[in-house]
């Protein structure tokens, strides 16, 4: 071959890789600096489940309505329709029951909703979310007994008349329910010393309560007595508050007056 023929081949040579070169550099690694391997690329696809999450319910002890409170995870990736609390009351059979609907409120995160129970209430609720045209997320049958769980509060008060010997023990009672009933503790005494004092008792259903005794029958001499009380309030849940929370109220019958606790 000659070597004109030879030099020929050559550049025909060089300008094919050169060609292949540019080729190569347009259709893959333009402004990158870098040939991209193909075969290495691969596409990933993430998946997300709707839930309901953190649910409980608690009782209100000032209203004996039903908190119920919950989660929901990866709405953000849902269209959500609704989100309802469903309810029943001392049914029989929860299964089989009809159930009212609540909208929850969220807020920060949380949704909530408040069942219009009262204490003493079995109260059956579940969870249900409709989202993406149609589709439900409802959870089981969930329950809770409303129980009153506060204790009465009260003051007690005695009224001495000393021209009639008489006093009128008050107690002024509330509660968040109701009061059921009050037991009234009383002892009269002849020097206040309440060892071994046996007391008598006597109970009060209906507001007000008060009960009015005699301390001294004889209010022209110049013995004077002491009367010792307390009470114990309770309400219809069996809560019980004790006026006072220690030991008694004492009034000595010397003179009219009115002694508190």
């Amino acid at each position: 071959m000659r070597k004109s023929e030879r030099q020929l081949i050559t550049i025909g040579l060089v300008v094919l890789f050169a060609a292949i070169a540019w080729w190569a550099y347009n259709q893959y690694g333009a402004d990158t600096g870098v040939l991209l391997n193909l075969d290495n690329q691969s596409n990933s696809t993430e998946t997300y489940q709707l839930a309901i999450s953190d649910l409980s319910a608690s009782v209100d002890q000032s209203t004996g309505h039903v908190i119920v409170a919950f989660k929901l995870a990866n709405e953000e990736h849902f269209n959500i329709s609704s989100v309802e609390v469903l309810y029943a009351l001392n049914v029989a059979d929860p299964n089989n029951a009809t159930y009212a609907p609540i909208n929850a409120t969220e807020a920060n995160g949380t949704y909530k909703a408040e069942i219009p129970a009262s204490f003493g209430d079995t109260v059956y609720y579940k969870v249900k979310v409709v989202y993406d045209t149609g589709k439900e997320l409802v959870t089981d049958v969930h329950t809770i007994t409303v129980v009153d769980t506060t204790a009465p509060t009260a003051t007690l008060s005695i009224d001495y008349n000393a021209t009639t010997g008489n006093a009128t023990i008050t107690v002024n009672a509330t509660d968040n329910d109701a009061i059921d009933k009050v037991i009234l503790f009383y002892a009269v005494t002849a020097d206040g010393n309440l060892t071994n004092v046996a007391f008598s008792n006597v109970t009060l259903n209906v507001s007000p309560y008060s009960y009015t005794l005699t301390v001294d029958s004889n209010t022209t001499d110049s013995t004077y007595y002491y009367l010792d009380v307390y009470a114990e309030v309770y309400d219809l849940s069996g809560n019980m508050a004790r006026v006072p929370a220690n030991g008694t109220v004492q009034l000595y019958a010397n003179e009219t007056k009115t002694i508190t606790g």
